[in-house]
């Protein structure tokens, strides 16, 4: 290579968009371009002479040397860590994502390898933002079967007695019999009553997918005690004993709809309570490691059989009479949509006589100010 050429290597090297390094067989760097000063946070004449070990996340070192001597012993040319997640390591020591391609050159004084870098941070976040507005599709896909299960079947109900009172209150009316067309008018309107209620919770359901979110930092404490205020009226008729054990964390979400989903769950157990017993509920949380917490809801009501936990958080699915446990069966579908909305985890554990858990797992960021 003529002088000339080799400035002109030299001047397309360093206006590479890529990092570019040449390592020898012992791992030391023997060049950087400017790019990978810029993507590793160094001056790039201090990272002449030192080990390729300082770009590489700490928990890789110990079999960075192996690898380097396999590709020494057997040189070619190819992507490296193929099937596998690679992490660069900056100097402050954050992580981020790389592609690395590696190529054998025979210098004068010992093989080298050129690793040209390549930063993908960009390019997995939009993965996983094309991941998550599929797993969006698929959930809003499933919500819609659930609308249609709704419509052709809980709908149906209040819709068939209308119809056929309606026909009731016809020949009633021409037959001049006013105790029937009066009962026949009442059960009219209780399906109507009905079914717009089941419209109104409907419409309550869909908008829990489609609110604007408000995420932002939240004592959970605090967030579950302003739940528990709107609820203090059905608390003090029904004499609830509530008991909160929990800890002091900081939960990212949005506000209205956490406390919505406790607010919901709250109520859910004093409408089951036992027949002439005041509901006691606990509410706890237990830390799962350092960045996810387990929020539960326990009481000692009427419970449920196991097999029945999943379909509880169906739209409409009753487990019980409409007139032992009047309500809409709602309640449960729109914690489900929340937590399936923020990416909680949301479960529940019974057993029939013996009180009912629900858990959310949650993510938390420390704890808050004091």
């Amino acid at each position: 290579m003529t002088r000339g050429s080799d400035k002109r290597f030299r001047l397309a090297v360093e206006a590479s968009p890529a990092s570019m390094i040449m390592v020898d067989a012992d791992g030391t760097i023997a060049f950087a371009n400017a790019e990978t000063g810029r993507m590793f946070g160094y001056p790039v004449d201090d990272l002449v002479g030192r080990s390729i070990d300082i770009l590489v996340p700490r928990r890789a070192r110990a079999g960075h040397a192996g690898l380097r001597q396999g590709f020494f012993a057997a040189p070619s040319k190819r992507p490296m860590g193929a099937g596998r997640d690679l992490y660069g390591t900056r100097q402050d020591g954050t992580e981020f994502p790389v592609e690395i391609g590696l190529t054998p050159i025979d210098a004068a004084d010992g093989a080298i390898v050129l690793a040209t870098i390549v930063d993908i941070t960009a390019r997995r976040k939009a993965d996983l933002d094309l991941a998550q507005r599929a797993s969006d599709l698929e959930l809003a896909n499933a919500r819609l079967t659930q609308f249609a299960y709704v419509a052709s079947h809980d709908l149906q109900e209040p819709l068939r007695k209308i119809a056929v009172y309606a026909g009731l209150l016809d020949e009633a009316i021409k037959a001049g019999d006013a105790a029937a067309a009066a009962r026949a008018t009442a059960i009219i309107s209780g399906s109507a009553q009905r079914a717009r209620r089941m419209v109104d919770n409907l419409l309550a359901f869909s908008r829990v997918g489609g609110a604007e979110t408000q995420t932002r930092p939240l004592d959970l404490r605090a967030a579950i005690e302003l739940a528990l205020t709107d609820l203090s009226a059905s608390i003090e008729e029904t004499g609830a004993a509530i008991r909160l054990e929990v800890e002091p964390v900081v939960a990212p979400a949005d506000p209205a709809q956490l406390g919505r989903l406790i607010q919901n769950i709250v109520s859910n157990a004093i409408k089951y309570r036992k027949p002439g017993a005041a509901p006691s509920i606990t509410i706890r949380t237990e830390r799962i490691g350092e960045t996810r917490v387990r929020l539960s809801i326990a009481d000692d009501g009427v419970g449920f059989d196991q097999k029945f936990a999943t379909e509880i958080f169906l739209p409409f699915k009753r487990l019980h009479a409409l007139a032992d446990y009047p309500g809409s069966g709602i309640g449960l579908a729109i914690c489900k949509a929340i937590a399936d909305r923020y990416g909680w985890a949301l479960a529940a554990r019974s057993r029939p006589g013996q009180g009912s858990t629900f858990e959310v797992i949650l993510p938390v960021e420390g704890r808050p100010d004091p």
